[in-house]
């Protein structure tokens, strides 16, 4: 019998953490509308990213609302299509593994809120923590199944703020063949803010990129990006095949 009561009593807390988790991540939809983002077809946006004073892109990204196919259009002509199995650049000069790098994180970014309930996602809940000094928010650690993505070593502390809208999210990067230990040592975290809803659907305007560690949180400001021209698209607007004289971008370039 007693062992009986244990079972139930680790059944019932394993069921409660994973509904908290899961309320998580339904608030954070219901708050930013994904339901209405995801009857679209696609959605485009204009990004100009700085880095240290310098830009670092500029351009326009547009994504099926799924993911499963990508273009971003850079200021300078060059061109990389992700067309749901492989990513492909014009100029074929320009092909490096930085490539794979800027179709697929400047789109997450923008897409995070999106992508919360994807396959390969786990999620754990972890209460208040420090986001910034003196400021603490709800939050929850977000992982991988291994072979999700280019990078399924990563993860993200996602804060969320009392409106439920994504208020940052602290990150490490693995790309490049990174040790989690090397990773962890130039973690930064991404702060969302200047919100505008665009047919129901709420997105923030402005980023800006921090230094971060999961102990103090959020630190000073090393980036910033400007998002405009947010727009719905259909799938008749944009050709994601490969471009002509594409090379294609490979993982180990």
């Amino acid at each position: 019998m007693r062992k009986i009561l244990v079972f139930i009593f680790v059944g019932f807390c394993l069921v409660t953490q994973a509904q908290t988790e899961v309320n998580f991540v339904k608030e954070i939809e219901k708050a930013h509308n994904a339901k209405n983002f995801h009857k679209h077809d696609l959605v485009s946006f204009d990004i100009d990213l700085v880095f240290g004073g310098k830009s670092s892109l500029k351009g326009k990204m547009i994504s099926s609302t799924n993911s499963n196919k990508i273009k971003l259009i850079k200021e300078d002509g060059t061109v990389i299509v992700f067309d749901g199995d492989k990513v492909w650049i014009t100029p074929a000069e320009n092909n490096t593994v930085r490539a794979r790098f800027d179709v697929f994180t400047w789109q997450y970014f923008f897409m995070a809120t999106f992508k919360l309930s994807d396959n390969g996602t786990n999620w754990k809940d972890l209460g208040k923590q420090t986001y910034i000094a003196n400021q603490q928010l709800y939050a929850a650690e977000l992982t991988f199944d291994k072979g999700t993505g280019d990078a399924s070593g990563d993860y993200y502390i996602v804060y969320k703020d009392d409106a439920n809208l994504i208020k940052g999210m602290g990150y490490i990067v693995t790309f490049g063949g990174k040790s989690l230990a090397e990773a962890e040592k130039n973690a930064h975290a991404i702060v969302y803010s200047d919100y505008l809803k665009h047919d129901g659907v709420s997105f923030p305007r402005k980023w800006t990129f921090h230094n971060w560690n999961k102990i103090s949180g959020i630190s000073n400001e090393i980036g910033e990006a400007k998002i405009t021209n947010i727009k719905f698209l259909k799938n008749t607007d944009v050709d994601f095949d490969k471009p002509i004289k594409a090379e294609e971008v490979k993982l180990n370039n």
